[in-house]
């Protein structure tokens, strides 16, 4: 299709405004080489990505260390330890510590959804290599 020959309805008229000069391009671009309809739909797609908030992906586990119960929380920044028994996240950050990731301890309170008795807040500062203990 060539750039003459392009009809551009008023719902995706109001679309390409909205858009700044580069998207304009491509817009223009892709509505020639694979439709208005799909050029429409990426730009929609690009305009959505730089506008809504994305929530941050949290990961919960609980895990069993031995006898006691060990609710790990992962934030994109923290890590939450949750247990009956201090001694089991002592071994699980020693665990963690050994396995490359540096962590700083971080000053926290409960809060309700905390259950259990310890709650451990650590930073993530970054991954190293495995720590040897030899």
């Amino acid at each position: 299709m060539k750039l003459n020959e392009l009809e551009i309805l008023e719902d995706d008229f109001d679309l390409f405004v909205a858009l700044d000069d580069a998207n304009k391009i491509e817009f223009l671009f892709d509505a020639t080489q694979v439709g208005i309809e799909a050029a429409a739909l990426h730009q929609c797609g690009k305009l959505a990505d730089a506008y809504i908030k994305k929530e941050p992906l949290v990961s919960v586990q609980d895990v069993e260390i031995g006898t006691q119960r060990l609710c790990i929380t992962q934030y994109p920044d923290a890590i939450h330890f949750n247990s009956n028994s201090i001694k089991a996240i002592r071994s699980f950050v020693k665990k963690l510590i050994n396995d490359g990731i540096l962590l700083k301890r971080l000053e926290a309170t409960k809060t309700e959804y905390d259950m259990y008795r310890f709650l451990r807040v650590y930073e993530i500062i970054g991954k190293t290599s495995p720590l040897c203990g030899n």
